[in-house]
């Protein structure tokens, strides 16, 4: 049976037969330009693909997770070895990775492909063909996938004689990795009371901060941030400054001057008689009893006392004298003491 001719004539065939190829062909070519959108960045994939390749990894080295895929574009946050990641995407020439944190999709970033390990073939990851997206969006710490945290000092005080903060999260999101918080632009420490909890939306945290102990009246400065850094909406607001004093009382003394040796050389004992270690610098002076005054010896030194405990300053050059004749006194500014009558000798 043969078809009945197309109206129009030889022409009209012609046209629709070229149409047909033109469809044909803008098909093919709209199928290897699927672009899949995953936080902010086009992800070529595939003809006839609906989503990309992803796999999951771990990184065999402490890594900077980086805005581009090169060693002088911007870090978003670092990384150390061990962190499960999730690969979106690589680049054209496969040296480096889209990565995202297993547990924290919004930290997304570039990562070299030799660092993560289980990583056989990148090769089957989508090529990354606009990272521009990618970096202005990784470059904040931000993702268009998931709300983010905003970390905020409330208060600081001292619990113990021990440093505490109230953290408030003013952000729409949870935070499910440890708080750090940083005193005195020291390293950050991770929060004892905080490490592994989840900081959800609109909720405070209480928690001491390791090894921070409040020895005086002074004005501290504290950051807090996410580990890893910059995950949150806003980090101009991470800092907080002001004065914390001690709860409870603290107090360095002495606690006893003995003639030692053959030589009879003075021997100072210093006691704390705080809570807490005290740390920082103390002056022993001895001198003549009254009416004379006269410089016999100074020491000058750091210490750090954990509670109870007791260190002993030899003074080599005061022999042959009885400790009960002589004008021993401490002196310190690390510590607001509590007890002034013990930082004298004899009492």
């Amino acid at each position: 049976m043969i078809d009945p001719p197309l109206p129009g004539g030889r022409g009209t065939r012609l046209a629709a037969i070229a149409f047909a190829v033109l469809v044909v062909a803008g098909l093919a070519a709209g199928g290897a330009a699927l672009i899949a959108q995953r936080s902010g960045t086009r992800i070529a994939l595939p003809v006839g693909s609906t989503a990309p390749t992803t796999a999951a990894g771990t990184l065999r080295r402490a890594v900077e997770v980086r805005a581009g895929a090169a060693p002088d574009t911007a870090i978003v946050t670092q990384l150390p070895a061990g962190s499960a990641v999730r690969l979106l995407g690589r680049s054209v020439d496969s040296t480096w990775v889209v990565v995202t944190l297993e547990n924290a999709t919004d930290v997304v970033g570039w990562v070299p492909a030799d660092a993560v390990e289980g990583l056989r073939d990148p090769g089957r990851l989508p090529v990354v063909t606009d990272a521009s997206t990618l970096a202005a969006a990784a470059t904040v710490g931000t993702s268009t996938l998931a709300a983010l945290p905003d970390l905020r000092i409330e208060s600081a005080s001292s619990k113990g004689n021990r440093l505490t903060v109230t953290i408030v999260n003013d952000g729409p999101g949870d935070l499910p990795t440890p708080l750090l918080v940083a005193v005195n632009d020291s390293a950050p420490v991770r929060l004892e009371a905080a490490a592994g909890s989840v900081l959800r939306a609109k909720q405070r945290v209480e928690a001491v901060v390791p090894g921070e102990f409040v020895q005086l009246r002074a004005r501290i400065t504290l950051r807090v941030q996410t580990e890893p850094a910059n995950r949150e909406t806003n980090v101009e607001n991470n800092a907080w400054s002001g004065i914390v004093e001690p709860d409870l009382a603290n107090n360095l003394g002495i606690a006893s001057a003995v003639a030692d040796g053959t030589d009879r050389h003075l021997v100072v004992t210093v006691r704390n008689d705080s809570l807490i270690p005290v740390r920082g610098s103390i002056t022993i002076t001895v001198r003549e009893a009254l009416p004379s005054t006269t410089l016999l010896g100074r020491d000058v030194r750091e210490v750090r006392l954990d509670p109870g405990k007791t260190i002993d300053i030899p003074f080599a050059e005061v022999r042959q004298a009885d400790p009960a004749r002589l004008a021993i006194r401490l002196s310190t500014d690390a510590i607001h003491d509590a007890v002034l009558a013990d930082d004298s000798f004899p009492r």
